[in-house]
């Protein structure tokens, strides 16, 4: 996928991943703590890590985000549903692989789904660019409404 805009925001929804790795707070924390440093990205603060109560013991689990200076990650666990739930979003590129490859092994991930977009398409990075994409946009709407 061309990066263009903002910056790319990578999705990441891992199934059937080890439910003791999703519980262990010490775990997301050092993996909130290395990923910057794996994808080229500076750490702003430390991370933080919090225990999650649900409406249901099936719901609980631990959020953690960790401050990057190109923007933030963020993992969301739900151990008795052996789900978990990654937000990568940075105003510069990265290497997906390497971001999914580290944490598919740092919690035991079997099955995953990804989804890459490009936040705020109009940033002027390079607004002639920026233009050309929301005028091509347009015409497709316009000519699928018609």
């Amino acid at each position: 996928m061309e990066l263009f805009g903002f910056g790319p925001h990578l999705m990441i929804d891992g199934y059937d991943a080890d439910p003791e790795k999703l519980a262990d707070k010490d775990l997301i924390y050092r993996v909130l703590d290395e990923l910057p440093e794996k994808m080229e990205m500076t750490k702003v603060l430390p991370p933080s890590v919090y225990d999650y109560k649900g409406q249901t013991e099936e719901d609980e689990g631990l959020a953690g985000v960790v401050i990057i200076a190109e923007s933030h990650i963020a993992i969301h666990t739900f151990p008795k549903r052996r789900f978990i739930s990654v937000d990568i979003f940075s105003c510069k590129d990265f290497e997906v692989e390497t971001a999914v490859r580290y944490l598919t092994e740092a919690f035991g991930i079997q099955r995953y789904e990804t989804y890459l977009v490009n936040r705020g398409k109009e940033y002027p990075k390079n607004p002639e660019e920026a233009r050309m994409i929301l005028e091509g946009e347009r015409e497709y709407l316009e000519a699928r409404i018609a």
